[in-house]
């Protein structure tokens, strides 16, 4: 049996309501990543390690604070400071010298300009 003239009116319509809802899928999808955005700057502001605190990440873009129970944690801070920026070598070191328990160290530049030092313990796997 052919199709009416009019049969395939639906089809736009269709087409229109998978658009709309592709449409808000992108928008929405942008609107995540803005505020994922926000929300990792805001983090960068609040990074507050603390001596006792463990942290887990190895790099700065990946470091953050976790539970000393959780698997992640890979070292615990045992010293800190913050400094005005820029940091040299010199600096870390000092810092880190009153901490014999530290073999490594790391730090952070805080968005208001300082950077914060970690000394941090490797913690046994």
């Amino acid at each position: 049996m052919p199709l009416s003239a009019g049969g395939g009116a639906r089809a736009p319509g269709l087409r229109t309501f998978v658009q709309a809802i592709l449409a808000i899928a992108v928008v929405l999808g942008v609107i995540s990543c803005v505020l994922g955005f926000v929300r990792s700057v805001r983090d960068v502001e609040r990074f507050e390690a603390e001596v006792g605190d463990c942290v887990a990440g190895e790099t700065e873009a990946d470091v953050r604070i976790v539970a000393c129970e959780d698997p992640a944690a890979r070292r615990r801070v045992v010293d800190s400071a913050t400094r005005p920026s820029p940091v040299t070598d010199d600096i870390l070191n000092e810092v880190c010298s009153g901490a014999p328990l530290a073999d490594d160290v790391f730090w952070k530049t805080l968005q208001d300009g300082t950077v914060l030092i970690l000394c941090l313990e490797s913690l046994k796997p």
